[in-house]
C-alpha cells in the first residue's frame, strides 16, 4: 500500500483544510515530518488512521474528540485519503460525529459519523459504498490487518517501543494474540479439554449403565457378584472379560433349574387328573339317587289332591260355553256408551244454537233447524253481493290516503331542500378556504419526509443502545462471575501446590519399596520412612491447575465479550446522539405525524376539488327540484277532493246495509256472521241424528245378547255373563292342570330309568371326601406350576439382562478408547505429557515461536545500529511470578558475553532496542497478514537520545528499509535530524490552529 495524497478539515489542531502529498515527499524515500512539540505531526498519523479505519491509534481513541475546537461552529470535520493497492486506486473519505449549531432555535444538532469510499475507474471516480461497517470490511479486506495490526506495522507510535521490550510476559502475550490472532490455539486447547471432560462423563454414563444392568442381574439370579469384584469399577472385569462370563453362567443355571421344575409338574398333573375323576364319578352317582327321590316324592303329592283335577275341568267348561255370548255383550255395552255420548253432544249443540240465534232451547228441533238453515243462508247470499261496493270504497280510501302522503313528503321535500340549499351555500365557501390550506400544508411534504429518515435512524440507534447495555450488563455480570472463579480456583491451585511440597518427603517415601534403592540417597534399606497425613499428590495438584487455567481462559474469552460489546455501544451511542428511546420515539412520531399530515393534504387537493364542483352540482340540482314539487303539489290536491266526494256516498249506502247489524261495522263482518249461523245450524242437525241412531243400535245389540244366552243353555244373558271367567284366569286354571299332567308322566318317567333304579339301589358316596382330594391335588399342581413359570421368568430375564450387559460393555469400549486418545493429545498440548520435552502448552509454543520470528528479525536491524554490541534473546524459562514460559527477552551484551534485563539499558540504548523490536515485530505482522506490501512507514518516536554516531547508523538502517520502493516517514523535532534528511514536511502552531508548510528540500 502507498499513500498518495492527505486531506485534513477542521480536524485536531487543524481548524482550515490542509493537504499532504505523499508522492511529492516519497520522491526522496526518506521524509521528515517535523514541527514544535504540540503542533499536529502526531496528528497528521492520526488522520491517516483514521480515513482508513475509523478509529486513532493509541490512547487517543479512548478521548473520542478529534474535531478541531477553533473551527466554525458549522465547520465539518473531514479526513481524506488517496492511496493504492496494486493496480487499485481508492479514496477514503471519513467525517467522525460532531455537534453544530441547529438550524432553528437554539442548541445543537448531532451529526453522525459517515464515510465514502471510492475507487478510480477508466478515469473517474465510482463509488463503492457508504456504510461504516462495510468500509471497515472492505479496508480490512484489503491489507489483511485489523486496525491493532496496521498501527504496529505502518505506523510505529510514539511512547510504545519500549512498551514490548519492557512488558511482562503476561502482556506480551496478549500484544502478540491480538497481532497474530493466535486465540485458536488457545480455543483448540479449550476444545480438546472439554472434549476430554465430555468422554470422561460419557464413559462414566457407560460404566453407570453396565452396573446398573449388572445389578439387576444379581437382583433377578438372586446371587451376589464375586467378593473381588468392584461395582464402582468394572473396568477390569471388563477388559479381561470375567463379566460377560459370570453372566454367563447364571443364565445356565437359570435354565437348568427350569428344566427340573417342568418334570416335577407332570407328576402333579396326573395325581390332579385322578382325583378329579374319582370326584366325578361320586357327583353322577348322586345326581341319579337325587332324580329317584324327587320323581317318588312328586307322584305322592300329586295323589293327594287328585279332588283338585275335576273342580278345575268343571270351572273351564262352564266358561267355554258361556263365552259364544261375549261378542254380543261387548256390542251390548259400546251401544250405551255411544248413546250416552250423543246425549251429551246433543245438549252442547242445542245451547250454541239457543246462544247464537236468541231461540228458545225447546224449539231447538230437526224441522226447526231445517226452516232455520235456508233463512240464514238467503241472508248470506244478500251481504255476499255488497262485498264489490265495499273493496271500491276501500280503494278510494286507500287512494285518498295514499295522496294526503305524497301531499305530506312533497311539503317535507321542499323544506327539506330550501335547507340543503342554505347548507350547500355555506359548504362551497368553506371549501373554498380548506383547499388554500391544503396547498400550504402539502408544500411542506419534503421537508418532513427528511425529518422521519433522520428519526428512524436515530430510533433504531437508541433501540440497539438499549439491547447492547443490557447485553453489555449481562457480559460484565458473567465476567465479574468468571473473574471470581479463576481466582479461586488459582488459589486452591495455590494452597495445594504448597501441601504438596510441604508432604514431598511423605510422597516420595509411599513409593519406596523393599529391595529398590531410594530415590535421594541410593539406600536400599528403609529403616523409617517418612509419613504424612491429608498429602497432595501430583494428580490432585494437575488437576487443580488444569482447572484454574480452563477458568483463566473462560475469563479472557468473555474479557474480549466485554470489550467488544463496549466499542460496538460507544459507536451506537454516537449515532443516537446521546438520547433515550423515549426521546427519539417522540421526535420519530411527531416526525411521522407531520409527514402524515403533509401527505394526507397533498392527496386531499383533489378531493377538495373534487367536492367543490359536486357541491356547485349539487345546489344545481336542489334548485330545480324544488320548482318541480310545486307544480306536483297542485295537481295532488286536485285529484284528492275528487276522491273525498265519491268516498262519502258510498259509505251513506254502507250503512243503510249494515243499520240491522250493531255488531258489525263491514259487509265482510256480515257476511262470517251469517256463514257462523249456518255452521251453528248444521252442527246442531248432525248431533241431533247421531243420536237417533245410537238409540237404534242398543236396542238390536240387547236383543242379540238375549238370543245367544238361552241358545247356550243359560236363562238369561245375566246368568251366562256370571260363569264367565277373566281371561287370566282361564288361562291359569288351564296351565295348572296341565302342570300336574307333566309332572306325573316325568315323575313315571324317571323311575322308569334303569340307571335311577340302579342308583337307588347303591350306597350314597362321600362327595365331601372326593372335592377335598381334588383341592389337595390342584394347591399342589398351583405350586409346581408357580415354580415353574418364576423360573421361566427368572431365566427370560437374565437372559435379557445377559444380552443388555453385552450391549453396555461394546458401547462403553470405544468411548473408552476415545477418552484414552484425547486425553494423551490434551496432554501434549497441556505440557503435561512426556512426549512434550519443552512442557509447553501450543498456544504458549505458537506465541513463542511468533516471539522468536521478531527476535530474529529485530536482530538483523539491532545489529546494524549497534555495530554489533547487541542482540535479542528469548528466554524460555518462566520469569519469577509469571505462569507460562517463551515469552520473556533478555538483551546479550557482546561486549562482556553476559545477558542484561532490558530495565538495565540506557535512554538511548532502549531507544534503539525498541526500534528494532518494532520493525522486526512490524515485519513479522506484515509477513502473517500474507504479505501485503507497506509501502508507506512512519516512526513516530524521539531520537534526541542518540549520540552522533549512533544516529548515523540508525539512518543506515532506516535508509535500508527505502529497499523496493518502500517510503519512510520519520516524525522528529531533532534539529539534527533535520540536516540529514532533504525532504521535509513542517507543521506549524498558532492561536488560529496548525498549518502544514509546502515541501522544503535542504542542502
Amino acid at each position: 500500500m502507498r499513500l498518495h495524497e492527505l486531506s485534513v478539515t477542521a480536524f485536531g489542531p487543524f481548524v482550515d483544510q490542509v493537504t499532504v502529498d505523499f508522492d511529492a515527499l516519497s520522491a526522496a524515500g526518506l521524509f521528515l515530518l517535523t514541527g514544535d512539540t504540540g503542533a499536529g505531526k502526531t496528528s497528521i498519523l492520526d488522520a491517516v488512521c483514521f480515513a482508513l479505519y475509523g478509529e486513532v491509534p493509541g490512547d487517543r481513541h479512548g478521548a473520542k474528540h478529534l474535531r478541531s475546537d477553533q473551527a466554525s461552529p458549522t465547520a465539518e470535520p473531514q479526513v481524506s485519503l488517496r492511496f493504492s493497492i496494486g493496480e487499485r486506486t481508492l479514496r477514503f473519505t471519513r467525517s467522525p460525529a460532531w455537534e453544530r449549531p441547529k438550524r432553528r432555535g437554539t442548541g445543537t444538532t448531532r451529526v453522525q459519523a459517515h464515510v465514502v469510499v471510492e475507487e478510480h475507474r477508466d478515469g473517474s471516480w465510482t463509488a463503492l459504498t457508504n456504510r461504516l461497517d462495510e468500509a471497515g470490511q472492505l479496508v480490512t479486506g484489503l491489507l489483511g490487518m485489523t486496525v491493532t495490526q496496521f498501527t504496529q506495522v505502518a505506523m510505529l507510535p510514539q511512547g510504545r517501543f519500549q512498551a514490548f521490550l519492557r512488558a511482562t510476559s503476561a502482556e506480551r502475550q496478549g500484544v502478540l494474540q491480538r497481532l497474530f490472532r493466535t486465540r485458536r490455539f488457545e480455543d483448540v486447547e479449550r476444545w480438546l479439554a472439554l472434549r476430554r471432560l465430555e468422554l470422561l462423563r460419557a464413559s462414566s454414563a457407560a460404566e453407570a449403565r453396565t452396573a446398573a444392568v449388572v445389578n439387576r442381574i444379581i437382583e433377578a439370579s438372586g446371587a451376589p457378584a464375586p467378593e473381588a469384584w468392584s461395582l464402582d469399577d468394572l473396568e477390569p472385569t471388563m477388559a479381561d472379560g470375567a463379566l460377560l462370563s459370570w453372566a454367563t453362567s447364571l443364565a445356565t443355571e437359570a435354565q437348568d433349574l427350569t428344566g427340573h421344575l417342568v418334570s416335577e409338574l407332570e407328576v402333579r398333573d396326573q395325581e390332579l387328573a385322578a382325583a378329579r375323576d374319582k370326584l366325578e364319578r361320586a357327583t353322577m352317582l348322586t345326581a341319579l339317587q337325587g332324580r329317584g327321590q324327587t320323581a317318588t316324592r312328586s307322584l305322592e303329592e300329586l295323589q293327594r289332591s287328585a279332588d283338585l283335577d275335576g273342580d278345575l275341568r268343571a270351572s273351564l267348561d262352564s266358561h267355554r260355553r258361556a263365552s259364544v255370548i261375549t261378542p254380543a255383550v261387548r256390542r251390548t255395552m259400546d251401544a250405551q256408551a255411544q248413546l250416552l255420548t250423543a246425549e251429551e253432544a246433543a245438549v252442547l249443540a242445542i245451547s250454541s244454537v239457543a246462544a247464537e240465534t236468541g231461540a228458545e232451547s225447546a224449539v231447538v228441533q230437526p224441522e226447526w233447524l231445517t226452516a232455520a238453515m235456508t233463512r240464514s243462508a238467503q241472508d248470506q247470499a244478500v251481504a255476499e253481493s255488497w262485498l264489490p261496493r265495499e273493496a271500491e270504497l276501500a280503494r278510494h280510501t286507500a287512494h285518498a290516503a295514499r295522496l294526503r302522503a305524497e301531499l305530506q313528503a312533497l311539503t317535507e321535500q321542499q323544506l327539506a331542500d330550501a335547507k340543503e340549499q342554505q347548507r350547500l351555500g355555506a359548504d362551497l365557501g368553506r371549501l373554498r378556504a380548506d383547499l388554500d390550506q391544503q396547498l400550504l400544508t402539502a408544500a411542506r411534504l419534503p421537508e418532513h419526509r427528511v425529518a422521519v429518515a433522520m428519526a428512524d435512524t436515530g430510533l433504531q440507534a437508541a433501540r440497539q443502545v438499549a439491547r447492547l447495555e443490557s447485553t453489555l450488563l449481562t457480559a460484565e455480570s458473567l465476567l465479574t462471575e468468571s473473574t471470581h472463579t479463576a481466582q479461586e480456583l488459582r488459589e486452591l491451585h495455590l494452597d495445594l501446590r504448597e501441601r504438596r511440597v510441604a508432604g514431598m518427603a511423605a510422597e516420595l517415601a509411599s513409593g519406596l519399596a523393599v529391595g529398590c534403592s531410594c530415590p535421594v540417597c541410593g539406600s536400599s534399606e528403609h529403616p523409617s520412612p517418612a509419613g504424612g497425613s491429608g498429602a497432595v499428590s501430583r494428580f490432585e495438584e494437575d488437576a487443580a491447575r488444569e482447572r484454574y487455567e480452563t477458568a483463566d481462559f473462560e475469563r479472557q474469552a468473555v474479557q474480549e465479550s466485554v470489550t467488544t460489546v463496549r466499542a460496538e455501544l460507544a459507536g451506537t451511542r454516537a449515532r443516537a446522539e446521546g438520547d433515550c428511546v423515549e426521546r427519539w420515539e417522540t421526535r420519530h412520531q411527531q416526525a411521522t405525524a407531520d409527514l402524515a399530515a403533509s401527505t394526507a393534504a397533498e392527496l386531499a387537493v383533489a378531493a377538495v376539488r373534487v367536492e367543490h364542483h359536486e357541491a356547485q352540482t349539487k345546489l344545481s340540482e336542489v334548485t330545480t327540484r324544488l320548482d318541480q314539487s310545486q307544480a306536483t303539489v297542485a295537481e295532488r290536491s286536485e285529484r284528492l277532493r275528487d276522491l273525498q266526494i265519491a268516498e262519502e256516498r258510498l259509505e251513506g249506502e254502507l250503512a243503510g246495509l249494515l243499520g240491522a247489524h250493531i255488531e258489525v261495522e263491514t259487509v265482510r263482518s256480515l257476511v262470517q256472521l251469517h256463514r257462523r249461523h249456518g255452521q251453528v245450524l248444521r252442527a246442531a242437525s248432525d248431533v241431533l241424528a247421531v243420536r237417533e241412531r245410537a238409540r237404534r243400535e242398543l236396542e238390536s245389540a240387547t236383543q242379540e245378547a238375549e238370543a245367544l244366552a238361552r241358545e247356550a243353555g243359560f236363562p238369561s244373558t245375566r246368568e251366562a255373563v256370571s260363569v264367565l271367567l277373566p281371561t287370566h284366569v282361564a288361562t291359569s286354571r288351564a296351565e295348572q292342570l296341565e302342570t300336574r299332567r307333566v309332572a306325573r308322566a316325568a315323575a313315571d318317567s324317571v323311575l322308569a330309568d334303569p340307571e335311577v333304579a340302579a342308583a337307588l339301589a347303591l350306597e350314597t358316596p362321600d362327595l365331601a371326601a372326593a372335592e377335598h382330594g381334588v383341592e389337595a391335588a390342584s394347591e399342589a399342581r398351583d405350586g409346581a406350576h408357580a415354580a415353574r413359570v418364576q423360573a421361566d421368568a427368572r431365566g427370560s430375564r437374565i437372559d435379557a439382562l445377559v444380552g443388555e450387559v453385552a450391549l453396555a460393555v461394546h458401547a462403553w469400549e470405544p468411548v473408552l478408547r476415545k477418552h484414552a486418545a484425547v486425553a494423551g493429545l490434551c496432554s501434549l498440548v497441556e505440557g503435561k505429557s512426556v512426549d512434550n520435552r519443552l512442557k509447553m502448552r501450543l498456544s504458549a509454543y505458537v506465541l513463542s515461536e511468533r516471539l522468536r520470528q521478531v527476535v530474529d528479525a529485530a536482530n538483523e536491524r539491532l545489529a546494524a545500529m549497534t555495530t554489533e554490541r547487541y542482540s535479542l534473546e528469548q528466554a524460555d524459562a518462566r520469569g519469577a511470578g509469571e505462569q507460562r514460559g517463551g515469552l520473556s527477552l533478555r538483551v546479550r551484551d557482546e561486549w562482556n558475553g553476559r545477558d542484561r534485563d532490558p530495565a538495565t539499558l540506557s535512554g538511548g540504548e532502549t531507544f534503539l532496542v525498541s526500534l528494532a523490536l518494532a520493525l522486526g515485530l512490524a515485519d513479522t505482522v506484515s509477513n502473517e497478514a500474507g504479505g501485503t506490501q507497506l509501502d508507506t512507514l512512519f516512526i513516530d518516536e524521539g531520537f534526541g537520545a542518540l549520540d552522533a554516531a549512533t544516529l548515523d547508523d540508525v539512518m543506515d538502517v532506516l535508509d535500508s528499509l527505502r529497499d523496493g520502493g518502500r517510503v519512510v516517514g520519520v516524525v522528529s523535532h531533532v534539529p539534527e535530524l533535520r540536516n540529514r534528511v532533504t525532504a521535509q514536511l513542517e507543521v506549524r502552531k498558532s492561536r488560529s490552529g496548525s498549518t502544514v508548510r509546502p515541501l522544503v528540500v535542504t542542502g
